[in-house]
């Protein structure tokens, strides 16, 4: 759908599968090599790329910095399309663990890869499992101190053990620091904070709901975020053994239905860039 007054943000975390796991359940050696993870991305980003186009909608990809490293061609496509470069961090691993001297090492050479491979400036930053939380809220100043200018790291919930930081506003905020904060959305049922985001919960819950909750953004005038992997659009994503079944239900429910439901979501809805929803708001000059 083409841009209208209003827009949703429209982001697409670039990871393979396998890579994207690693941390959650075993993944053989086998999986893990960029080359098997660059070839499942590429054909993965190429049917991503059509939809866009076919919808005229344009997004903010965060890459992994490593991927500008073994596949910087992937990332100049991208560029080259439209779209808007955002940092996924180097490798997909979380930010729990590591120190903020890891933290910022990692973040400059995936910010340099991404910027030296699409051409393009980088100011907006996501952490691999939206890994920012209580305990290390730290990498919002190392975030800033390293130039970026957004995060969209937080999710407004308690529910989950790995992402979470429930006491955050819903909406778009500044951090003390200047950094900007796009959380990803939730919607409250009973009381609980469900995310509604997209990613596994896109797959899981009817489009309507999907789609309802982001209609009444739009009434409201309320911008939210939307996030999808390529692997969630595409037709590639590697069968890992030995998962439980509630792992192969959660990691594999609806794949194979991604492109049409994310079709008929941007049938519907418009959705641009996170820049783009962030200069209409006011959070951003346009010169940024």
């Amino acid at each position: 759908m083409p841009d209208t007054a209003f827009a949703h943000a429209l982001t697409i975390d670039v990871e393979g599968f396998a890579e994207s796991h690693a941390q959650s359940v075993h993944v053989d050696d086998s999986l893990l090599g960029a080359d098997v993870n660059d070839r499942e991305i590429a054909a993965n980003l190429a049917v991503t790329l059509g939809l866009l186009a076919e919808h005229q909608s344009r997004a903010t990809f965060f890459f992994l910095g490593r991927i500008a490293q073994t596949a910087p061609h992937l990332v100049k496509q991208v560029a080259d399309a439209g779209h808007e470069i955002g940092c996924h961090s180097l490798f997909h691993r979380r930010i729990t663990g590591q120190t903020p001297a890891e933290f910022r090492l990692q973040l400059a050479d995936a910010r340099n890869a991404l910027e030296d491979a699409s051409g393009r400036r980088v100011i907006g930053f996501r952490a691999p499992d939206f890994s920012i939380g209580a305990g290390n809220k730290w990498a919002f100043d190392e975030l800033a101190a390293g130039g970026f200018r957004y995060d969209s790291s937080v999710v407004p919930t308690s529910l989950h053990d790995v992402y979470g930081m429930a006491d955050v506003p819903q909406g778009i905020f500044r951090w003390p620091n200047g950094l900007i904060e796009f959380p990803l959305p939730i919607l409250r049922v009973f009381g609980q904070a469900l995310p509604i985001g997209g990613g596994g919960y896109f797959r899981l819950y009817p489009l309507s709901v999907t789609g309802s909750y982001f209609r009444k953004q739009m009434t409201r005038g309320i911008p939210s975020v939307f996030y999808i992997h390529p692997y969630e659009v595409g037709p590639r994503a590697p069968r890992l053994p030995g998962l439980s079944s509630l792992r192969r239900f959660r990691h594999y429910v609806r794949l194979g239905s991604g492109r049409e439901r994310l079709s008929r979501l941007l049938g519907i809805l418009p959705f641009t860039t996170m820049s783009e929803v962030l200069v209409r708001s006011g959070f951003l000059e346009t010169s940024d």
